[in-house]
């Protein structure tokens, strides 16, 4: 899988050709030559219910707001909204047709399309765009925990040399991935895809859309459990790419991960793996944590060794760079592109980013969390925080269904052992995470059981005046993403404003 460079210039590909753009979540994606209509409904198996034949369309549009003039406009549902509402309004907008799963009672006069499922005709359509591109390589990431990094990662690596598209932000569900593939354009060499799930099919179903050349499960934690029950649910639902791929893609494999080398041994394909193990192909040895530095490993690949220092935090992300390289090395890139792309790889927002607020430095890990990436931000803090003082400011892990109480317990007993000198808890779980640090050993004056974020704020203003917290101690603040964590910090920079008007 020899990659062709084809930085300058770009290089002819199959399919249609011209630009991409995206507003927000829902994503216009553009292409010249147009979709056509015979195209969309080939793609989704629709029926032509209304408009005549021979018509094209600027993009797919899922959100009637960032709708342009000469769009397709795809009424997708979900359990907050109904698209099929929005019909009028993409019609006045300048829609150029429509795909529907209700005919409605207006008459239109673009092209209405009747497929039975949005959802799937827009992943359909995502899958016919991707075989127009047999030319692309497609990388796809899985796993509980590093998937965005090592997302990140790989793309860092790539763009070294080639045109890549990736995965936006954590758009890596049913209606995020295939809008992903859609703005795949002559112009890409290289798309590097994050896949998610909550629960079992979700895997398997963005496998099948995105036809991935390389496939990466990066580990498997207990993480969704809600809708997977158990781990060995996770590792099912996960080990759904493996399965879906096609017989000639490439494995990658964390040999570290008992479950993933188990799931991995039920497949045929070619196997790169990768972790401390010395039987790992693409290895890391000799790690030294070098605080707000990151880390600095010595990356074994393929008999070549050499000495790396990544900016990012914590032993984690060492795995995580493994994954990237191994992904990587599975596509024929060589050893100098990994280690160049790994070294100007940053992190990416709200994922053990170092702040500054009020002379404190805050570790804003706010995007998601579960048990595995909250021992992780632990295990960071740790290599950090020196002599400081330093603050835990933890709201709920979601998703865990009846494991969430234990688990809460657990993180409670953790943050006692990981050495925090206060822990600041809010949401649904807080008072069993507070019990959790109490029956650890914490005192009752280093916990903090809250109801609100902006209490939180309070607190920590607290604890600056009285002298408890001094300019260069730390912060950990984290959560799941509803939590929205990252309200304490900018509770924080904005009591930092007042003080100096």
């Amino acid at each position: 899988m020899q990659l062709d460079t084809c930085k300058e210039g770009g290089c002819p590909r199959i399919g249609m050709i011209g630009t991409t753009t995206n507003f927000g979540y829902g994503f216009s994606t553009v292409q010249d030559p147009v979709w056509t209509l015979s195209q969309v409904l080939l793609a989704t198996g629709g029926r032509l219910v209304s408009g005549v034949s021979g018509v094209g369309f600027r993009s797919i549009a899922t959100d009637s707001r960032s709708l342009q003039p000469g769009d397709l406009f795809l009424a997708l549902s979900g359990n907050r909204f109904d698209g099929h509402d929005f019909v009028d309004d993409a019609i006045q907008r300048g829609a150029a047709g429509l795909i529907v799963s209700r005919p409605g009672q207006s008459e239109f006069s673009v092209p209405v399309v009747l497929v039975d499922d949005p959802l799937m005709a827009l992943g359909d359509l995502a899958a016919y765009r991707r075989r127009l591109m047999p030319d692309l390589r497609v990388l796809a990431i899985t796993g509980s925990t590093g998937k965005t990094t090592v997302k990140e990662m790989t793309g860092a690596i790539f763009a070294e040399k080639f045109h890549v598209l990736k995965t936006r932000g954590n758009f890596n569900n049913l209606i995020g991935m295939p809008i992903t593939m859609l703005q795949v354009d002559y112009r890409h060499d290289v798309a590097v895809l994050e896949m998610g799930m909550n629960r079992p099919g979700e895997i398997a179903r963005l496998t099948e859309i995105a036809d991935p050349d390389i496939c990466c499960i990066v580990n498997v934690h207990d993480a969704h459990l809600a809708g997977l029950k158990d781990i060995e649910g996770v590792a099912r639902a996960k080990g759904e790419m493996f399965a879906a791929c096609k017989s000639w893609a490439r494995l990658v494999v964390n040999f570290d991960d008992l479950r993933v080398r188990a799931l991995s041994r039920q497949y045929s394909q070619e196997k790169i793996t990768f972790g401390r193990h010395a039987k790992a192909m693409i290895r890391a040895t000799h790690i030294r944590n070098c605080g707000e530095d990151g880390m600095v490993f010595t990356l074994h690949l393929n008999g070549m060794k050499e000495r790396i220092q990544i900016r990012a935090l914590g032993a984690h992300n060492v795995m995580n760079s493994l994954a990237a390289a191994a992904m990587a090395y599975a596509t024929g890139v060589d050893m100098d592109q990994i280690i160049q792309g790994l070294r100007k790889f940053s992190c990416a927002e709200k994922r053990l980013q170092i702040e500054s607020v009020r002379g404190l430095k805050i570790v804003n890990d706010a995007y998601n969390a579960n048990p595995a990436s909250m021992a992780a931000a632990f295990a960071a803090m740790k290599g950090l925080k020196g002599q400081a003082r330093s603050v835990a400011v933890l709201g709920d892990m979601l998703e865990l269904g009846e494991e969430s109480k234990v688990a809460h317990r657990r993180l409670g007993e953790n943050v006692a052992c990981a050495d925090f000198d206060y822990v600041l808890t809010v949401g649904r779980f807080s008072h069993i995470v507070a019990q959790g640090a109490l029956d650890a050993g914490m005192s009752r004056r280093q916990i903090r059981d809250l109801a609100s974020k902006e209490e939180m704020v309070e607190a920590l203003n607290d604890l600056l005046q009285l002298g408890e917290l001094v300019p260069g101690d730390w912060l950990l603040v984290k959560g799941s993403r509803s939590m929205a964590m990252e309200q304490v910090i900018s509770g924080l920079r904005d009591e930092e404003q007042n003080q100096q008007n």
